[in-house]
């Protein structure tokens, strides 16, 4: 279920959807009828929620995807079903870019969103071994993805005016990064941003 966020005083409110369909954990959290969580840091509000990332009414939806912006599949896959093909085309545009790096397309037509940040989690040279399951990032690689994303979407929220921003679980889908190795590193890396507001 996604919970629209309730206190306008703050300066970010964050929700972090993860989708149901590919995520364990949220079976889990599922079963113990936990709809959702809230945590405050300073000024900001952090509601964890179990649902469909498409039905947030943050202002940014973050989607994991490769190199290239392909939008094959998983969170970027419905991301674009739902909003359009006009999300991957502006994107595009502005590729190619690093791992980590984070690119910014309109929402196309998804009614509540300003922005789509493109988190890139899988390089061209090596997609089609990771898509498999062929091949992943060394750790080192993973983590630094994560962090560096999670960053970067915080520096473009600040520099866009945005307030409330939804994630994924970055590159535990396609990019096959360990669910609860991204769920800790995406929660250290949120943590200390939140921290910062």
């Amino acid at each position: 279920m996604y919970m629209h966020p309730r206190e306008q005083s703050s300066k970010y409110t964050l929700i972090w959807a993860v989708l149901k369909t590919f995520c364990k954990f949220a079976y889990l959290v599922m079963f113990n009828h936990m709809e959702s969580r809230q945590y405050r840091f300073n000024n900001s509000t952090l509601t964890i929620i179990i649902g469909d990332i498409i039905q947030s009414k943050a202002e940014v939806i973050v989607s994991s995807d490769d190199t290239g912006i392909s939008m094959g599949g998983g969170v970027s896959g419905q991301i674009k079903r739902a909003g359009g093909n006009a999300i991957q085309v502006d994107a595009q545009k502005k590729c190619p870019g690093e791992l980590g790096d984070v690119i910014v397309s309109t929402a196309g037509s998804l009614e509540h969103q300003k922005f789509i940040f493109h988190s890139l989690t899988i390089n061209d040279e090596n997609r089609y071994e990771i898509y498999r399951g062929l091949m992943t990032h060394p750790e080192d690689v993973q983590e630094y993805i994560i962090r560096h994303s999670v960053d970067k979407c915080f520096r473009l929220m600040h520099v866009l005016g945005l307030k409330s921003i939804a994630f994924p679980c970055i590159g535990s889908g396609s990019a096959h990064i360990p669910f609860l190795k991204a769920v800790t590193l995406m929660a250290d890396a949120i943590s200390a941003n939140l921290c910062s507001t």
